[in-house]
């Protein structure tokens, strides 16, 4: 037997490319076919949609507030002689010098001396810790009589005077 050649491959190669276009369009695999469709016993009708009756929105009547007016305050005219007794709150920050006691319990009354608490008017409060507001007089500028709360927290506190300038504290000891 003889080899085959170069020559007689080719020509078998060409061959066969020539039978599979000739029979290749007829030869599909089942993943590629598109199914067919089946034939249907019953007739199907057209579904037909009939529109939704619309309820139409009513609207709520919206219930009217009345209207409330403030009274307008006016201001009082300022002249220069009436400028000079009104107070000033605003000016330098309170001192503590002493607390007289620095002890005590709830209820007793206790002394505050200081300088620049200002006028009654300017000041704010007294307190014995934060959230613990005392009922205090005004002596005069430099004096504060106050009482050391029931609801307050025993130990050390922080008694603090509070003006329109700013605040100072000292320790207290409630017992």
């Amino acid at each position: 037997m003889e080899k085959p050649t170069i020559f007689a491959a080719a020509i078998s190669i060409g061959i066969m490319t020539l039978l599979l276009q000739i029979i290749g369009p007829g030869l599909t695999s089942a993943a590629d076919q598109e199914p067919k469709a089946k034939p249907h016993s019953k007739t199907v009708k057209p579904k037909t949609v009939k529109p939704k009756a619309v309820k139409p929105k009513i609207a709520k009547p919206k219930t009217v507030q009345p209207e409330i007016t403030q009274p307008k305050i006016e201001p009082k005219p300022q002249t220069a002689e009436t400028t000079a007794n009104t107070p000033a709150c605003f000016g330098i920050a309170p001192q503590i010098e002493e607390l007289v006691p620095d002890e005590g319990e709830p209820g007793a009354q206790v002394t505050i001396k200081g300088a620049e608490f200002g006028s009654p008017d300017c000041l704010r409060g007294v307190s014995f810790g934060p959230g613990h507001a005392s009922t205090f007089t005004m002596k005069d500028e430099s004096t504060i009589l106050t009482t050391v709360p029931a609801d307050g927290r025993k130990g050390l506190v922080m008694v603090t005077v509070t003006t329109a300038s700013g605040e100072d504290s000292k320790v207290f000891m409630v017992k």
